[in-house]
């Protein structure tokens, strides 16, 4: 089966091996080695339960590549490869879609940020990433995954598991609802802002864990997993990246007193994110920029907490209180953030008039 696929990219070669890539938990990943050639590949079959529009994701991907390889540049991205007969993705028979793309060789992934050089390389490569989109049209970019990162989508599946309260569990964490819904108008102000056109819709990357990067050495290299990429604000990036980087305990810890906003880590990411995108920032989107940690987690809390009151029917969890320990994490961590608020604003500030990073 794979070999025929290969097949349909590389009609005149012949394989010397193919193997399972990667600890990715949504496409299937395979790297391809050709007889004869240096260099290696990356097939993917998207998995099309995630991602109902493979072919958007492929030409999204295809425009990318337009704008980021028109220069050399600092990072970069896999080179997509065409099928023999020109398109950017094979669609089978069972209507499976395959992709692929170029291997970057020499290069590592991190899970978990330890230094506060891996929280400034995460910063600038997705910094860099969010500039080299700027001249892209955001409005003519189809979302992924629709209604993603937006706040009142997971507020109302929120809403509609407290009513339903489909697990008989609304009773015992009435504390956790109370906490969320008390944030939930301060919150929805950004997305307001956002509809009314003050904060810039913009080509943006949905999904900035630290290991969607590759790293030579100590320097980022390429930024990587792209099926996300489309419409959103610079705030999804900087602030989902800092609630999983910035965090000091695992998202399901039971104990709570472990659970930080590493200060310094989110030093090290806004230098690094915000010295690449400070001459595109527009003045509104500078001012809030301090809350989108707070949205991005308060997001994740929520959409734990619903799943949890809905019984469990998305994540998987390995115990029946494995959702509700989730949410109270992001909840813990969201009070680390606001009681280094002031530190924070002081820090983007800070950021945002230094010598630009080049």
């Amino acid at each position: 089966m794979l070999q025929d696929i290969i097949k349909i990219f590389f009609p005149y070669s012949l394989v010397a091996e193919v193997k399972p890539f990667g600890n990715g938990h949504i496409n299937n990943t395979y790297k391809v080695d050709l007889q004869g050639e240096k260099e290696s590949y990356i097939l993917q079959q998207i998995n099309t339960d995630v991602f109902k529009d493979p072919q958007g994701i492929a030409d999204t991907y295809s425009r990318l590549q337009d704008v980021i390889f028109k220069a050399k540049q600092p990072i970069t991205i896999a080179k997509l490869i065409p099928t023999s007969d020109g398109k950017n993705i094979y669609i089978d028979d069972k209507d499976g879609a395959w992709r692929m793309t170029s291997f970057i060789d020499n290069s590592y992934t991190i899970d978990v940020v330890e230094e506060d050089w891996q929280a400034f390389e995460a910063g600038r490569a997705f910094g860099w990433f969010a500039k080299a989109c700027d001249k892209l049209d955001a409005n003519t970019f189809k979302e992924s995954i629709k209604d993603f990162h937006r706040l009142s989508f997971r507020l109302r599946q929120l809403n509609e598991a407290i009513e339903a309260d489909k697990a008989g569990r609304l009773e015992s964490v009435q504390d956790v609802v109370d906490f969320y819904k008390k944030r939930e108008a301060s919150l929805s102000a950004i997305e307001n802002l956002v509809d009314e056109g003050k904060i810039p819709l913009r080509v943006v990357h949905n999904d900035t864990k630290i290991n969607n990067l590759l790293f030579r050495g100590e320097k980022a290299a390429a930024v990587i997993d792209l099926d996300t990429v489309g419409p959103g604000i610079l705030y999804y990036d900087y602030g989902d990246a800092l609630r999983t980087s910035a965090s000091t305990a695992e998202e399901d810890e039971k104990d709570l007193s472990k659970v930080h906003f590493n200060i310094e880590s989110f030093r090290a990411f806004t230098n690094g994110y915000l010295g690449k995108v400070k001459t595109i920032v527009e003045e509104q989107e500078e001012n809030l920029f301090y809350q989108a940690p707070i949205l991005m987690t308060y997001i994740m809390g929520i959409r734990f907490l619903a799943d949890y009151l809905n019984g469990d029917v998305y994540y998987k969890t390995a115990h029946k209180e494995h959702n509700i320990d989730r949410s109270r994490v992001q909840l813990r961590l969201i009070e680390s953030m606001e009681n280094q608020v002031e530190q924070m604003k002081e820090i983007i500030s800070d950021a945002l008039n230094a010598v630009v990073i080049e």
